[in-house]
């Protein structure tokens, strides 16, 4: 009987990955500070909600707190050159990464560059790659491909940006989206940052992206984004096709089956 119970347990998280993923979530949004107070407003009340809507709690705050204890994620979505990591903060979030952590940093097109050179330092220091600005211009490239496993469960293969920046490669992690050599958005998962194995780190170099007034592609990408913080996969994109999933149904499905059969048996 213990043995079937953990086999329904392990079923349900099967099916259902958000009963296992209930996170406490800092949202640091920089209110009092940000050049562009709509835009900023906009995109705290749909990350919020798109967040509290697969069960995380989550609290917001104007600047960086003195610790990160308590929280599982931090999302740090401003954007503005004011906003430039100090390096006392990118040790802070360096040594939250080395405890586990699961960060989301916010960065813009290259007009940005004081507020992302900073996220490329951080990056840097977690051991993800020597990372810069790519490509021409300050909007090198709006139209990228989403790639897996960002593409799914909320279907999103492609997405025009309204004016995003670029990294010039993906380091040590693998695209969010991309066109060519240079992408908005990298991804580095468990296991991938050299100096910070345990933690998790994504980063976009757009912030309209994630107001809840743009494209349907915009908001199916930032509910996959929420969705690998969660979750993050094992590195190499180890997903579980569907296929798989019905596999372990009928496994299963069969193993039930022996308990009741034994259980027959028994009564006899």
């Amino acid at each position: 009987m213990n043995r079937l119970k953990s086999l329904l347990t392990v079923a349900a998280l099967v099916v259902s990955p958000s009963l296992a993923s209930a996170q406490s979530i800092l949202i640091i949004n920089g209110t009092t500070g940000t050049s562009e107070p709509g835009t900023t407003t906009n995109i705290t009340n749909n990350l919020k909600t798109l967040h509290e809507a697969v069960g995380n709690t989550v609290t917001i705050s104007d600047g960086i707190p003195v610790n990160f204890t308590g929280f599982t994620q931090i999302w740090d979505i401003r954007f503005s050159n004011s906003f430039a990591l100090t390096a006392g903060q990118q040790t802070q979030y360096l040594s939250y990464l080395q405890g586990g952590g699961r960060v989301f940093m916010m960065g813009e097109n290259n007009g940005f560059s004081t507020r992302n050179g900073t996220i490329f330092n951080l990056i840097a220091a977690a051991g993800g790659g020597t990372l810069g600005n790519g490509g021409a211009g300050t909007c090198p490239s709006d139209n990228q491909t989403v790639n897996a496993p960002f593409t799914g469960p909320n279907a999103v293969s492609s997405i025009t940006f309204a004016c995003a920046g670029a990294f010039n490669g993906f380091g040590t992690g693998q695209w969010i989206s991309n066109n060519g050599g240079i992408g908005a958005g990298v991804a580095w998962t468990i296991g991938t940052l050299a100096n910070a194995t345990a933690g998790s780190l994504t980063s976009i170099l757009d912030v309209n992206f994630m107001e809840g007034n743009r494209t349907f592609e915009m908001q199916q990408l930032t509910k996959n984004l929420i969705g690998f913080v969660n979750n993050p996969p094992p590195p190499g994109n180890v997903v579980p096709e569907p296929s798989t999933y019905a596999l372990m149904a009928t496994g299963l499905a069969g193993l039930l089956a022996v308990g009741r059969r034994r259980r027959g048996a028994a009564k006899v």
